[in-house]
């Protein structure tokens, strides 16, 4: 992992970073259920290779997907070493027969289907502890654009709806089969928070010559959306 993991880091434009992000995309079994995932979930988080390396989990059901029966986990660490170092020490345990993260993955095998698995890295360091949901678009950057001219986009963006109750954060790829595939994730204290701030977002979008249609102009001739899912935090 290592290895591939140096050859994303060669490929992708460098950034600098507030959290690495690990997002794994699942289903619950029919003859499990979402409160008894959530209490395995608990479990993981009590494991003391999870504590040793500052593994913080949060789990996400959508509210608009294409999908809805999929789910999604969303571990976060510091650093990518960080991570690296948690998913090498818990493999090894896991592959020990009858140690308490063997058991704990058997558990989980037995209540889920995972489908994707997929890191990123975030670029600005915001406070999101007391976000519930989250709107998440999907991105490719416009050839004549780049990374770095989206992130210094989005720190404007964010200035501008930060009033409005809503905040921004970008996922660029670092471990995933699409290289190219970015994130642009808006998180709110509620639902109808985000919806409002979203509203009148694009009420001062359509006004000539506003700071609202200025950076939409700009957004949009930098990146361009691929899929759009709304998102509450139900655990976390």
């Amino acid at each position: 992992m290592r290895i591939f993991t140096i050859l994303c880091l060669l490929i992708v434009p460098s950034l600098s970073h507030a959290e690495h992000i690990d997002n794994i995309s699942f289903t619950i079994k029919s003859d499990c259920s979402m409160e008894k995932y959530l209490s395995l979930v608990d479990e993981f988080r009590a494991n003391p290779t999870v504590k040793k390396h500052g593994y913080k989990v949060k789990i996400l059901s959508p509210i608009a997907s294409s999908n809805m029966t999929i789910n999604w986990w969303e571990g976060t660490t510091k650093t990518l070493d960080d991570y690296l170092n948690f998913v090498s020490d818990m493999r090894k345990k896991i592959q020990t027969a009858g140690s308490p993260e063997n058991k704990l993955m058997g558990k989980f095998n037995q209540c889920i289907t995972n489908h994707t698995r997929a890191t990123h890295d975030e670029p600005f360091e915001i406070d999101v502890s007391n976000a519930s949901h989250l709107d998440v678009w999907g991105i490719k950057i416009r050839d004549n654009c780049s990374l770095q001219e989206w992130v210094a986009l989005s720190g404007e963006f964010n200035d501008i709806v930060k009033p409005l109750g809503m905040k921004g954060n970008i996922k660029a790829p670092i471990i995933t089969p699409d290289i190219n595939g970015y994130y642009w994730v808006n998180y709110a204290n509620s639902h109808s928070a985000l919806q409002s701030a979203q509203a009148k977002f694009d009420s001062g979008s359509v006004v000539e010559g506003s700071k609202f249609q200025k950076i939409q102009q700009k957004v949009n001739e930098c990146i361009y959306a691929t899929s759009r899912e709304t998102f509450t935090i139900i655990d976390k």
